[in-house]
């Protein structure tokens, strides 16, 4: 059997790809495994491969297969890199979804903790070279007794509800099927709830796949829902939010803070407007990354892999109905 893996989004993944043969070794001994960087040696692997790992997969590669059965993604979301043909055949896509839940959870309280402490504020005083206290100590809040909104209440969502509550939050949140109570959730919404939520929320945080129903999910008149002075945080897909309608409220005082960690086109453009808003801390779509990423994911393809070669059901297959 043929495996091959496409470095097309992130030449550091390599070091993931190595961590999945080595976890895989055993699994693997017998089998073809070819690595790709260019487009060129992908099409030329790809025809005859049974298996493919990648981070983003496009028609032209696709059309070069002849009996790919298996594509293991290396994000959680496959939203950027899903097209007609690919959905149309039977092709099994997996991704990597939960294994962020506790980096993402962590970033987000960060973030949170970030804004109400004024870190930015400190920061820049700090390379200023000022000693001043007064701005700080007066404008900083707290965690304790805010109520956190959380729209998606998967793994990562859950993660965040429970590291909410440790800091004495009351938190709610919105869910696309509603099935009885959820662990550290004090009230659940439908997802067509959303607008009865929001008046309540001092923190909104987004951890929602991105969907059809999700894309332009936060605009100018759900910000207008929010309290004043609430802050919100992006941690899931950049088009969810109108950076528009978001740089507006930051400016108005409307919202308090922002935090984003996904923007609408990425890498960011250099003369993008959203690096100048006030009251906004950004993250470079680093809120999954960190030193452990390799080891889950490599986890979650050990799994895979072992399930494939004996014909046994997969975990994290991607739900094509769905969208995730």
């Amino acid at each position: 059997m043929k495996f091959v893996a496409w470095m097309a989004y992130h030449m550091e993944s390599r070091a993931i790809v190595d961590e999945y043969i080595r976890r895989a070794a055993i699994a693997l001994r017998g089998h073809e495994f070819a690595i790709c960087e260019d487009e060129e040696s992908i099409k030329r692997e790809i025809t005859d491969a049974d298996a493919l790992i990648c981070w983003k997969l496009t028609p032209e590669v696709f059309a070069h297969a002849r009996r790919l059965r298996w594509v293991q993604f290396g994000s959680a979301g496959i939203d950027h890199t899903t097209f007609p043909e690919l959905l149309a055949s039977d092709v099994i896509l997996t991704t990597m979804s939960g294994i962020h839940a506790i980096p993402v959870s962590e970033h987000v309280i960060a973030l949170m903790l970030a804004m109400t402490r004024r870190l930015d504020l400190a920061h820049r005083l700090q390379l200023e070279h000022r000693f001043e206290r007064a701005e700080l100590a007066w404008t900083s809040g707290e965690l304790a007794g805010n109520t956190l909104g959380i729209v998606g209440l998967g793994n990562i969502g859950l993660a965040v509800a429970r590291l909410a509550q440790a800091f004495g939050m009351r938190v709610i949140g919105s869910k696309r099927t509603v099935d009885g109570d959820l662990p550290c959730v004090d009230h659940v919404y439908a997802a067509d709830g959303l607008d009865d939520m929001l008046p309540e929320v001092d923190f909104l945080v987004l951890v929602v796949p991105l969907t059809d129903e999700t894309r332009a999910l936060i605009g100018r008149r759900e910000i207008e829902l929010m309290k004043d002075g609430a802050y919100l945080i992006n941690v899931a897909r950049g088009a969810m939010v109108d950076p528009d309608a978001l740089g507006d409220a930051l400016k108005s005082g409307k919202l308090a803070g922002a935090a984003l960690d996904v923007f609408p086109e990425e890498p960011l453009p250099s003369d993008s407007p959203i690096y100048d808003f006030p009251n906004l801390i950004m993250t470079p779509h680093t809120g999954s990354s960190g030193r452990r990423y390799g080891e889950r994911a490599a986890q979650v393809f050990e799994r895979n892999l072992a399930s494939f070669l004996s014909g046994r059901q997969m975990v994290n297959v991607y739900d094509r109905a769905r969208g995730y």
